[in-house]
């Protein structure tokens, strides 16, 4: 078998957005495009009768909406400087697409709310919310005062950045009625709502959004606004982390958490919204999002779904992501396998999804007769070397589950180095799913560890509490975890390597800072000082009061107790930071201090900044970035333990 090349990733199909039109399922593939270091979509249908796969159309972003009885197509047009959205009507048997509408505004999501009027979510900035009723000549206006202000950013507002977004100063997501035949455009929600989630029945929206002009808090509002009249109505106002809200069966249902047990980070529960109040209808133990984690994706996915008055969700249970059903009573296991579902649509009450399972890249999949792979688009790693993840769990009060990959051509009587790869979060996980830079080193010859400790997402709310425990438990885990590896398995103990991203950086700086077991270590995207993390993220506030201190605006004690650069004099581990430099949720100077101290200490240290890349260097970056990236870690890991 071939080995894994570090550049494979650049022949996978990444697909995302899987929607339905009649009795076929449309989704995206996105392509790298070497070429242009970028990316290229395709859509495709999937006629579920004749089972043909086929490409409708293709160009650099395909954002689409599926509709009842028409499929829209964004393209906006290049030569138009003004803030807009251009549809056109495609058709789903030829690919042709015809000039449909153009909307005055920067349209995020498109329904169908009757046989007249669309729905809308569309972003704006606060202080212009009424551009779609402008004229041409205050349109000009505006582009020319903005283009003499172009070198200057203000900010009055918390947040004012976002990672993946960039200034978000002023913005907000607001919802309109558009009529079918005129395009008419008629707010729906006041300019200073920032709209989180919606539903819709006959009559009424039911939204969740945080009302604000110059800081928003973590606590979203329920709101109802009658689409006829727009007669907005706050229905709850409550100090409660709210996730979500729709209608169910002629109830308000309230998906949120009042973080009594286990803080912020406390997993939702159902609630019926009645008379303002919130009365607990179902309790469970379910984050409601998929984090198992892979490096193989690419594009828009979503994690709730509702079709003909059922609702679903993906969730992460154990190593798997998984897809539930909300019946009123109960949570049930709809589709379950072990691996990743990424996205999912139902046709007739067929579910279908976007998955990776078993080692193999994602495909679409059918999961009424077992899980049946529809498409067969993901061939590169055909003949390749792909090591299978061996399940490792400690036996310990709290048992702790990770894998190993063997390396290629693995011989028992041979002795090989290692590297210990950490995943972001803390709260997501790593599964039994494809994951190319382990897979890439497997094939150079190194073990490859990975695992779950204490702080994970899968198991429940008490696993994944790690409230002012950071560096402790979460540590130990990991540290017994590469004790019970070494033991099992043939790795020198004096040839380990460590890297991990996000949370995984912050824990590579914790290792670095506490021990000299392992030789080199690559943190990306980290987190050394816990206080310039709060005061300088996206992420900010938001951690202080998820940790519960007492007093979250004086808490740098805590903070600092927390952070690795505390403890950086310790530090004596070869380490290479990477970072991208427009990451706005663990900034640049959260690597730049650690690795000042470590270079003043002249311990070998090396920092590569990737411009015009965020958070998702690893998963959504340039192809060339992801390329530069993956390189610099292994020849750095390479130098100290190979």
């Amino acid at each position: 078998m071939e080995k894994i090349t570090l550049d494979l990733f650049t022949k996978f199909s990444f697909l995302s957005d899987l929607q339905r039109f009649n009795k076929n399922l449309l989704f995206v593939e996105s392509k790298c495009d070497m070429e242009h270091n970028n990316y290229y979509q395709y859509l495709h249908t999937y006629n579920l009768e004749n089972k043909e796969d086929k490409v409708l159309f293709h160009s650099k972003r395909t954002p689409f909406f599926a509709l009842k009885d028409r499929v829209l197509v964004v393209k906006n047009d290049e030569d138009n400087p003004y803030v807009h959205t251009h549809f056109y009507t495609l058709d789903s048997t030829t690919g042709d697409l015809q000039d449909a509408f153009t909307l005055p505004l920067s349209v995020s999501t498109i329904v169908d709310f009757n046989d007249e009027y669309y729905l809308v979510s569309a972003g704006v900035n606060r202080h212009k919310a009424d551009y779609h009723l402008w004229s041409d000549e205050q349109k000009e206006q505006d582009l020319q005062a903005m283009k003499a202000n172009e070198d200057y950013v203000v900010f009055d507002e918390y947040p004012f950045f976002f990672n993946g977004a960039g200034i978000i100063n002023g913005n907000r997501e607001m919802l309109f009625k558009v009529h079918k035949t005129n395009y008419e455009i008629t707010a729906l929600t006041t300019p200073t709502m920032d709209v989180e989630t919606f539903d819709f029945n006959d009559t009424h929206v039911v939204f969740t959004a945080v009302d604000f002009e110059t800081f928003k808090g973590k606590w979203p509002h329920v709101y109802q606004v009658n689409f006829l009249t727009g007669e907005i109505e706050e229905i709850y106002d409550q100090t409660t982390q709210v996730a979500r809200a729709f209608y169910y069966q002629d109830k308000i249902i309230v998906m949120a958490t009042f973080a009594k047990e286990y803080g912020a980070m406390e997993t939702n529960k159902f609630y019926e919204l009645k008379n303002n109040e919130l009365h607990l209808v179902l309790d469970c133990d379910y984050s409601f999002y998929n984090s198992v984690g892979s490096d193989c994706r690419y594009g828009k996915v979503k994690n709730y779904l509702k079709v003909d008055e059922k609702v679903y969700f993906i969730s992460s249970y154990e190593s798997r992501s998984v897809v539930l059903e909300y019946t009123g009573d109960a949570i049930e296991h709809v589709v379950s396998f072990e691996g990743s579902v990424d996205d999912m649509q139902v046709i007739d009450d067929e579910i279908y999804v976007i998955g990776l399972q078993d080692q193999n890249l994602q495909e679409v999949l059918s999961t009424k007769d077992g899980i049946v792979p529809l498409t067969h688009m993901n061939t590169a790693l055909e003949g390749k070397y792909v090591a299978k993840p061996e399940r490792v769990v400690l036996d310990k009060e709290t048992p702790i589950v990770g894998w190993v990959l063997k390396p290629y051509n693995y011989d028992p009587n041979k002795v090989y180095p290692a590297i210990l790869d950490i995943h972001g979060g803390p709260k997501t996980a790593y599964g039994e799913v494809y994951y190319h830079e382990m897979q890439y080193w497997a094939s150079l010859g190194y073990f490859v560890m990975f695992c779950n400790p204490r702080g994970s997402d899968g198991r429940g709310n008490a696993f994944a509490d790690l409230r002012q425990k950071f560096g402790t438990i979460d540590y130990e885990d990991i540290m017994d975890f590469v004790d019970e590896v070494c033991n099992r398995y043939p790795i020198d103990a004096n040839k380990l390597g460590v890297t991990g991203g996000s949370y995984g950086g912050y824990m590579t700086n914790w290792i670095v800072t506490h021990t000299d077991r392992f030789k080199a270590a690559a943190s990306q995207r980290s987190i050394s000082n816990w206080i310039t993390e709060v005061c300088a993220s996206d992420y900010g506030i938001d951690f202080p009061i998820e940790q519960e201190y007492d007093d979250i605006y004086n808490c740098h004690d805590g903070l600092w107790e927390m952070s690795p650069l505390k403890y950086a004099n310790n530090a004596v581990t070869p380490t290479l930071f990477i970072q991208a430099i427009e990451d706005y949720r663990c900034p640049i100077c959260e690597p730049i201090q650690l690795y000042t101290v470590l270079k003043c200490r002249g311990v070998d240290t090396k920092l590569v900044a990737f411009k015009e890349e965020n958070h998702d260097l690893s998963r959504t970056g340039k192809p060339l970035h992801r390329i530069k990236r993956l390189t610099e870690i292994t020849e750095w890991i390479g130098k100290y333990i190979q």
